[in-house]
């Protein structure tokens, strides 16, 4: 408590010469500066603890008090506890809205206000008018909403697609809520608008009105040649066909490719792993180079390659969000990149547990460095190398031929030099490890912009066994200084890696 009295009272003097009181020949006893020690205080609706907080001053304060609100004592000199108390939050003899207002310490100037914003929990739905979905685009974010009869079109793992009679306006409600597509409910929550600029409400309410019905669909709009164009500011009835590989479906020739987005288990999308497949569903937004879907359903259109492993780091994004790691190369070559022993999801758990949880193994010399993207993975800095173990293999025959697959990028610095990185990747089967061809890059310095590279690999010749590890590293293993004393630079990038079945 000495200690914060120490800092506010230095405050309070530099803020006070600021406004040039140190010298001033003012008689006024009102304070020139007012701070307070907190800024927000939130009660509850009936029967609130009264709390107490300090103001500090310079002289005499006075105070603005909303009408619900007292403020003990509510005049003072120099610095003071003060104990602020409010009214039970009823009308009618029921609970009234929440209700938020400023309380004011003030001095003799403008500049000598301290605002703390008061807030008292209610029930937000009183009053709250029923609103059709699309009358929710007009709305402010915040706005609190009741949205009666609307069915369930499209379920994911935090919430589902709802649409209105017409089937012209579709809203996700985010939702833990269990619901089938058919169902027709009624929500209360508070009405949102996403980083996309997609609206969404998220719910406190979902009432299940009847349950199983019939949903007719209207056309969907086919975006499979225009997937690397694609966008709305709705979230419109779209349809796209291609490969699946894990979530993600890629489009023969296309750059971007669509993510189904917090897909449920009902979908059976690890079935279809490898299959030609048809995706319809909700469109949930563009971050380049994905686009991102809710579906609705999935239809299967048979098998296209057998795909023993994959992994497009997109799982990351809790991470990477919480994080604010960035995207290097798409921003050649400039991007937060939080190393992976640091960044956290929302539940604390750290993005190097999540690795290891699903069965990589980390390699790193002489330590950390290995760091996190939106979504995908940078390894290496200056004098450490760094390289990434694929988790066991599983049902592969011993003598199959393999191609593994990825995209990477080497690192381009602040002076517009590649990295001069080469990459390997190694078959280990206990003592024996069979390196195969480095894997490098011709970007030339100063003049290229960065990019992602694809690599193909053929594993052939090699025995496969459940203990089987394949890794990709950087070149040179080990060596962290060159003969001439100087740092040596193998940084680099990996993303959307693929382990199938070579023809």
């Amino acid at each position: 408590m000495k200690r914060m009295y120490y800092i506010m009272a230095s405050l309070l003097f530099v803020f006070t010469c600021f406004l040039g009181s140190c010298d001033s020949e003012d008689e006024s006893t009102l304070s020139k500066a007012v701070l307070t020690s907190a800024g927000t205080l939130n009660f509850e609706a009936n029967g609130a603890t009264e709390k107490i907080i300090t103001v500090y001053a310079d002289g005499d304060w006075v105070s603005e008090v909303p009408d619900w609100v007292t403020v003990t004592p509510a005049t003072g000199t120099g610095t003071m506890d003060v104990t602020i108390s409010v009214n039970d939050n009823m009308r009618d003899g029921a609970i009234d809205n929440p209700r938020k207002a400023s309380l004011v310490f003030k001095g003799s100037t403008l500049a000598s206000r301290a605002e703390v914003v008061i807030s008292q929990n209610g029930d937000k739905y009183r009053d709250c008018p029923e609103y059709s979905l699309s009358e929710l685009t007009a709305l402010t974010d915040e706005a609190v909403v009741s949205v009666p009869g609307v069915t369930v079109t499209a379920v994911t793992t935090v919430g589902f697609v709802v649409t209105d009679a017409l089937n012209q306006v579709n809203v996700y409600m985010l939702s833990t809520a269990a619901v089938s597509i058919g169902d027709k409910v009624s929500v209360k929550g508070t009405k949102f608008t996403d980083s996309k600029s997609l609206i969404y409400v998220e719910c406190d309410e979902v009432n299940v009105d009847s349950k199983g019905g019939a949903v007719t669909y209207p056309t969907a709009t086919d975006i499979t040649d225009k997937v690397d164009t694609y966008t709305s500011a709705s979230r419109d009835f779209v349809t796209v066909s291609g490969i699946l590989n894990g979530t993600n479906v890629t489009v023969e020739g296309a750059n971007n490719s669509v993510a189904i987005t917090d897909a449920p288990e009902n979908l059976n999308l690890a079935s279809l792993n490898g299959h030609k497949v048809t995706v319809t569903g909700y469109f949930a937004g563009v971050a380049a180079p994905v686009v991102k879907v809710m579906a609705a359903a999935v239809k299967d259109r048979g098998v296209v390659e057998v795909i023993y492993f994959s992994d497009d780091f997109e799982w990351l994004q809790p991470w990477a969000d919480n994080s604010g790691a960035g995207q290097t190369v798409e921003n050649d070559g400039t991007g937060s990149a939080p190393q992976i022993y640091t960044a956290e999801n929302g539940s604390g758990q750290l993005a190097s547990e999540a690795l290891v949880a699903r069965g990589y193994g980390l390699e790193e010399i002489p330590g950390h460095a290995i760091y996190l993207q939106k979504n995908y993975l940078k390894f290496g800095k200056t004098d450490y190398q760094a390289g990434i173990t694929l988790p066991a293999l599983q049902n592969i025959s011993a003598n199959t031929k393999l191609k593994l697959s990825f995209d990477w990028a080497p690192m381009v610095g602040g002076s517009r030099k590649f990295d001069p990185v080469k990459l390997i990747v190694s078959v280990t089967n206990g003592n024996q490890v069979v390196e195969l061809d480095p894997i490098g890059h011709s970007f030339v310095d100063t003049v290229d912009k960065l990019e992602w590279l694809h690599a193909d690999v053929v594993i052939d010749g090699v025995t496969i066994t459940k203990d089987t590890r394949i890794s990709i590293k950087s070149d040179g293993w080990g060596d962290t200084k060159s003969t001439t004393g100087s740092s040596v630079y193998r940084r680099w990038f990996l993303d959307n890696i693929k382990l199938t079945k070579a023809n």
